[in-house]
């Protein structure tokens, strides 16, 4: 009898020990992987050609006051900003039933440069694109600061 409460006893101690060493482990899982996918305020970024695409994504972050600093050497980067963007013109029904605007599709991704992780991506597809590309890359810049506050990076102004 006396032996079967000591094992169970022993049980309930390992029990509990690996419970509370589970959740630091996930907790600090959770901690780093917040921290891999964090673009910190200030950080420098260097943004990757894209046909062009590139200089409306400039003027767009700095359009939206994001706080990052753009280089023009990936060397100097903590970041790299890399993306596409794809313009349709409206075909023939589109024009006549819809809008004549075109639908442009952009996609921008931005990855920490040392450690190779994706910090953010994101796609947008404007199907009546009245400001083309300017607009789209302006989309993509406010998603990217509605992120930077959800991180706590980004001062409030």
């Amino acid at each position: 009898m006396f032996k079967s409460r000591y094992i169970f006893a022993i049980a309930i101690v390992l029990l509990i020990a690996s419970g509370i060493s589970a959740q630091e482990s996930t907790s600090n899982q959770n901690d780093a992987s917040s921290i891999g996918t964090r673009i910190p305020a200030n950080s420098k970024v260097y943004i990757h050609p894209m046909d062009g695409f590139e200089t409306y994504v400039t003027a767009a972050l700095q359009k939206k006051k994001i706080p990052l600093l753009i280089v023009a050497n990936r060397e100097q980067a903590d970041f790299e900003i890399k993306g596409s963007v794809e313009k349709q013109k409206a075909g023939w029904a589109k024009t006549i039933f819809v809008s004549p605007l075109p639908s442009i599709d952009s996609t921008m991704q931005i990855v920490n440069i040392k450690t190779g992780i994706v910090a953010y991506s994101i796609s947008s597809t404007k199907s009546n694109a009245r400001r083309g590309r300017k607009g789209s890359a302006e989309h993509l810049a406010k998603n990217l600061a509605r992120k930077m506050q959800a991180d706590g990076d980004m001062s409030r102004n």
